[in-house]
C-alpha cells in the first residue's frame, strides 16, 4: 500500500534589496597650465609730467593783476591804519572769545540800565564800536584766507620750478660724467648748492663766531675759538678768526697773550 508523501512547504525566503551607494564620479582637477610670459617690449607710453596737479597753475598776468588790485585795496587802507609798532600794539587791548562775550553782555545789559553809562558814551556809539569790530574782524579773517591760498600757489610754483631745476642739473651731471665739453665747468658750479656747511678754507662767519664762543664760554661745548687783528703798518694788516672746536676733550685751559709795542 503505497503511501503519500507530504508536500514539503516551501520557506519564502525574501531577498534582501542591498541599496546601491550613489557613486560619484571624480571630476577630474585639470593642473593649471603656466602661461609662457613673452619677453615682448611694452608699447612707448605718452610722456606724463613728474608732479601733475589737480587744478593748472594761474598765468603771469593773472597774478600781476590780483597784486595790482591787492595794492590798491593796501593803498585804501593806509588812510585809516593806524602807524602802531609793536610796543603799541601790546599797550592796545585785543580781544578773544571770551571778551567779545563780556563786550556782548555788556552790551546788553546797557540796553536796560543806560543810567550807568558816562557822559560821552551811548547805546548806539557802543553798538556802533561793535558792528566796526565785527566788520573790520571779517576783512581779517579774508585777508588769512587769501594769505593762505596764495601761499598755496606759491608752494606749487615753487616745486614747479625747482623740479625743473633738478632736471637740468641730473643732465649736466650726466654730461659731466660722460666728459662733455663745458659740461664739468657748469656741474661744479651747481654742485656747490648741494655741499653742506661752509667751504673748505673759508672762514667762519660771525654769527657761527659768537655761538661758538657762548658754547665754550658755558661749557656745552670744547673748543678754541679767538680772534686775531694786526692794524696795517708798513704792510697790509691782517684780520683772522680761529674756530676750532672739539668733542674728545675733557679739559678747559684758559690763556692770555699780550704785546707792549712802544
Amino acid at each position: 500500500m503505497a503511501t503519500k508523501k507530504k508536500p514539503v512547504a516551501k520557506k519564502a525566503t525574501k531577498k534582501s534589496t542591498a541599496k546601491k551607494k550613489p557613486t560619484t564620479k571624480k571630476t577630474a582637477t585639470k593642473k593649471p597650465t603656466a602661461k609662457k610670459t613673452a619677453n615682448t617690449k611694452k608699447a612707448s607710453a605718452k610722456p606724463t609730467t613728474r608732479r601733475p596737479d589737480a587744478n593748472l597753475p594761474p598765468t603771469v598776468d593773472t597774478i600781476d593783476g590780483m597784486t595790482n588790485t591787492i595794492l590798491n585795496i593796501i593803498s585804501a587802507l593806509d588812510y585809516y591804519a593806524a602807524n602802531l609798532r609793536a610796543l603799541d600794539r601790546q599797550r592796545h587791548n585785543g580781544v578773544g572769545l571770551k571778551r567779545l562775550g563780556f563786550i556782548e553782555a555788556a552790551l546788553r545789559l546797557s540796553g536796560k540800565f543806560p543810567q550807568y553809562f558816562p557822559h560821552w558814551l551811548t547805546t548806539q556809539k557802543f553798538q556802533a564800536d561793535l558792528d566796526l569790530f565785527n566788520a573790520v574782524r571779517s576783512l581779517v579773517e579774508v585777508c588769512r584766507s587769501l594769505e593762505e591760498k596764495a601761499w598755496n600757489i606759491n608752494i606749487e610754483a615753487s616745486d614747479m620750478v625747482y623740479t625743473d631745476a633738478l632736471e637740468y642739473y641730473s643732465q649736466v651731471q650726466d654730461a659731466a660724467r660722460r666728459r662733455v665739453d663745458s659740461a664739468e665747468s657748469i656741474y661744479n658750479e651747481l654742485h656747490d648748492f648741494f655741499r653742506r656747511g661752509p667751504m673748505e678754507g673759508d672762514e667762519p662767519t660771525q654769527k657761527k663766531a659768537k655761538k661758538d664762543f657762548n658754547a665754550v664760554l658755558k661749557g656745552k661745548k670744547d673748543g678754541i675759538v679767538m680772534a686775531k687783528n694786526v692794524k696795517p703798518k708798513t704792510t697790509g694788516g691782517k684780520h683772522e678768526v680761529i674756530d676750532e672746536t672739539f668733542n674728545d676733550s675733557a679739559s678747559f685751559k684758559e690763556t692770555k697773550e699780550g704785546e707792549i709795542t712802544e
